[in-house]
């Protein structure tokens, strides 16, 4: 009886033994089905030591039973607290593949915007060019119109009526003979080549009036423009021009012809004005508002493009200026924040 409980007590020792070289190989790689498996099994073996234990009567083979139940728990609870990290790392793992699918999300949403930025950029970057373009052929029609106009005035000053002089009449001597017998005794008869001398030398005897101060002239005309009478400050303004080349008014001269105009309605021409002040005097601070106007005069022409052009190059080219700000309202824009 004794040898035959030996021999089964054997038999489940090596039964007991196989599960735990088993639990030792396959636990760190088993699945969860696996890992369910083998906590069956563990169960199973610890149920059946019970009851080996309460068959066996020798002391030395409970306490071997004992001994094996004890690693059989140990095992176990190593198997839980492995199952809970197994758990526990399945979590993150979940959790960093849903935040990986969310960065990547996120960044073929910002490389697609980045794209599109790109390509809005360059899209803007072709139309500005396209403007400047436009801009150009505009004022190279403006400048061909301002030459035609200037030569215009040039010719029309230059060709005035000039009054034809009359032949002298050719006397015939008996014309001269009566001539004399009418005359008065005492009395010398002039021909009309003596008399036509002698009224020639009195005009070179008359001497030209002094020539007025150049700021009586622009101030006169900068009043006449005040009063609302336009082409007298206009005719005024263009003599400070053409008797007095680049003086200090010039700048001012030129400008207030272009407000004249302006003023009139008569766009075109008060286009041709501003760019005057534009080309002959860069460095004047009339050029912001002259810039300005010129913009508003292609608007009240409903060429908005070009004027929304010219509108942008004042505030490229004079930031900080009141016109600066005048030209931002009329485009729409906010003027950007201070950091």
């Amino acid at each position: 009886m004794y040898s035959a409980n030996s021999k089964n007590i054997s038999s489940y020792l090596c039964s007991a033994l196989c599960v735990l070289c088993s639990l030792i190989l396959f636990t760190g790689c088993a699945s969860t089905e696996d890992v369910g498996r083998v906590s069956y099994n563990l169960n199973e073996v610890k149920s059946e030591i019970k009851d080996i234990k309460e068959r066996v009567s020798s002391a030395a083979q409970k306490e071997r039973l004992d001994l094996l139940e004890e690693k059989i728990q140990a095992f176990q609870a190593a198997q839980e607290s492995t199952n809970k990290n197994v758990s526990d790392l399945m979590l993150q793992i979940q959790t960093l593949a849903s935040e990986f699918r969310i960065l990547t999300g996120r960044f073929e949403e910002s490389r697609y915007y980045s794209e599109k930025t790109s390509t809005e950029i360059t899209s803007e970057k072709e139309k500005l060019s396209s403007k400047l373009k436009e801009l150009e052929l505009a004022l190279n029609d403006l400048n061909k119109k301002l030459a035609e106009k200037e030569a215009a005035a040039i010719l029309k000053e230059e060709v005035k009526p000039v009054e034809e002089k009359k032949p002298a009449e050719e006397v015939t001597p008996a014309e001269e003979k009566k001539t004399a017998e009418e005359a008065k005794p005492g009395e010398e008869v002039k021909k009309p080549q003596e008399a036509e001398k002698k009224g020639t030398e009195k005009a070179d005897v008359k001497k030209e009036p002094p020539k007025p101060d150049v700021k009586d002239i622009y101030m006169a005309a900068y009043q006449a423009y005040k009063e609302g009478k336009t082409a007298a400050a206009r005719e005024k303004f263009t003599t400070v021009l053409k008797d007095y080349p680049e003086n200090e008014y010039s700048a001012n001269a030129r400008f207030w012809i272009g407000e004249s105009y302006y003023k009139d309605g008569s766009y075109e021409d008060a286009i041709l004005s501003y760019e005057e002040v534009i080309k002959k005097n860069p460095k004047s601070d009339k050029i912001p508002g002259a810039l300005l106007k010129q913009g508003l005069s292609f608007y009240a022409l409903k060429d908005e493009k070009t004027g929304r052009i010219i509108l942008e190059k004042l505030l490229d080219q004079f930031p900080k200026s009141e016109q600066a700000q005048l030209a931002k309202k009329k485009l729409g824009k906010t003027q950007p924040k201070k950091k």
